[in-house]
Formats: structure tokens, sequence, C-alpha cells
């Protein structure tokens, strides 16, 4: 028993290992080749495996693409409950919010891409499990702001929907900003510009945690 007990341990210590290979190897080459540049065949080529062994960890790039939104939501949100000295000031939580969100890798593109284009391609068992992990992560961030800010679970809860539907539909807008502004006419760049994540997100994020202290 001890040595099959052995066994299953290093297979699934080398299925994690694997796991994390896949995910390093596409975040290298969204780097390297953008969104479009991730193919199966490609990602196969960069790990070195056999396309129906990959296919074994995930089955499209839209569901590595899911796999890796998780994994950046999970460290934005580890980066909110770890913060430091976090003040409950609104102005200072949107700052916070708005640096963390443009400083997480991928996380940006992928939100901006998420319902739209990688949800919408992924099969039912992916996005499911996909979603009680984000759905975790949600209530890890809901319950963290609650005790911040001194506010009851229902209207943590509000805050957070508004505040997570507010940062998406930012960061699709940003997706525009990211033109490389010397291809648009003089009159142009500046309709481009005010997409600019920044200038969207953390004006309407202080007006959402204000009105939480204001109601309180």
């Amino acid at each position: 028993m001890t040595g099959k007990t052995s066994r299953r341990a290093r297979s699934e210590d080398q299925k994690v290992q694997r796991h994390a290979a896949i995910l390093k190897a596409a975040r290298d080459l969204i780097e390297e080749r953008g969104f479009d540049g991730v193919t199966m065949n490609a990602m196969a080529e960069r790990t070195g495996l056999a396309k129906g062994t990959l296919y074994l960890y995930v089955r499209s790039k839209e569901e590595l693409f899911l796999l890796l939104f998780d994994e950046a939501l999970r460290e934005l949100v580890d980066r909110f409950v770890n913060e430091q000295n976090l003040s409950a000031d609104p102005s200072e939580l949107a700052g916070l919010l708005t640096h963390l969100s443009q400083s997480t890798p991928l996380f940006l593109p992928l939100f901006a891409r998420l319902v739209a284009v990688i949800e919408a391609n992924v099969a039912d068992e992916a996005l499911f499990s996909a979603k009680r992990s984000m759905l975790a992560e949600m209530e890890r961030f809901t319950i963290y702001l609650a005790q911040l800010m001194q506010l009851t679970p229902e209207r943590a809860q509000l805050a957070t929907r508004t505040l997570m539907n507010v940062l998406q539909g930012a960061a699709q807008f940003n997706l525009t900003a990211d033109r490389d502004p010397e291809g648009l006419p003089d009159d142009m760049r500046e309709a481009f510009a005010i997409n600019e994540f920044s200038r969207n997100f953390r004006p309407a994020a202080e007006l959402i945690l204000g009105a939480l202290v204001t109601d309180r």
C-alpha cells in the first residue's frame, strides 16, 4: 500500500508540475506573440508535449485563458488582502484597486475578453470549475472589504459586484486605448485615450466606495 500511495503522490506532483509548466508556456507565448499567437499547436511545441497529452490538461486556448484569468484574479485578491496598513478611505482604496488591476500580469486584458471571447467558447465542465474558483475569490474579497469598511455582508456583496462590473467595463474600453496613437488622426487621439483604464475605473470606484461610507 505504501508503494502505491507513493506512486500516486508522485503522479499527482507530476500533474501539478506539468499544469504549471503549461500555464507558464501560455504566459510566455502571450508576451511574445499576443493572444492571437496562442494556438494549441504552438502550445504543444513550446511545452514539448504531444497534442493528445496537452488536451488532457486543457482542451482549447480559451480554456487556457480562463485558467490564466482565475490565476490572475487569485493573485490580485491575495495582494489586496495582504496589503499592509490598508486604509478604508475611498480615494486610497480606489487608487489601490486601480494599481493592483494594472500591475497584476494579464488581469486586465483577460478580464476584457472574459465573457464574450473566453467563457463563450469553453465547455461547461471547465467553465463551472473555473467559476467556482472565481466565486470563492470574490467571496474572499467581499469578506475583507466588509471588515475593512465595516459593512454588512449584503452591502459588501453589492459593492463587490458593482466594482467588478465597472472594472470589467473599464478593462474592455482599455483595449481601444492601447491602440498605437501614431496610427490615429490628431482629432481621434483623445477619443481613444479617454478610454484608458485608470481614467475610467478609479473615479468610478471612488464614487462607489464613497457611497458606502455615506450610507453606513
